[in-house]
């Protein structure tokens, strides 16, 4: 399964860079899981995301987003994460806040910081933080 996981998302990466489309991917170390992430360019007001848990538990997430502050260094955003974790019946809500920090001349290449209430049910509810890379293919 993960060998198809990452088969697609290489395929797709591809494809999408051989149209000449704005797309990123990434890589998160988030407190609950690793996340490996495709989207749409976080350098527009409003994007998307969608991302695959890796590990033991592996699942799905769909992230919007809406950047407040939009400057060639830094992005400031929040929104809302929709996903599944592969061991537990139905679905969470999250609120994501986050930074994308793009410190090079190139602003291709950031590091995301993201912290997220993640709302599941009355009894499992957890908040959940880490660091990431994301590229932005241009």
């Amino acid at each position: 399964m993960k060998k198809a996981i990452l088969f697609s998302l290489l395929l797709f990466i591809g494809a999408a860079y051989q149209v000449e489309a704005q797309i990123s991917a990434g890589v998160y170390r988030l407190s609950s899981a690793t996340f490996v992430a495709i989207g749409t360019d976080p350098d527009n007001k409003i994007f998307g995301e969608a991302r695959v848990s890796t590990g033991s538990n592996v699942g799905i997430e769909g992230t919007f987003g809406y950047n407040f502050i939009q400057k060639d260094e830094v992005n400031f955003y929040s929104g809302f994460h929709l996903g599944q974790e592969g061991n537990r019946d139905g679905f969470y809500l999250g609120i994501p806040l986050g930074v994308l920090v793009k410190p090079f001349a190139a602003k291709n290449f950031g590091f995301l910081m993201e912290a997220s209430p993640i709302f599941r049910d009355e009894r499992s509810n957890y908040f959940r933080a880490g660091l990431g890379l994301k590229y932005t293919f241009r």
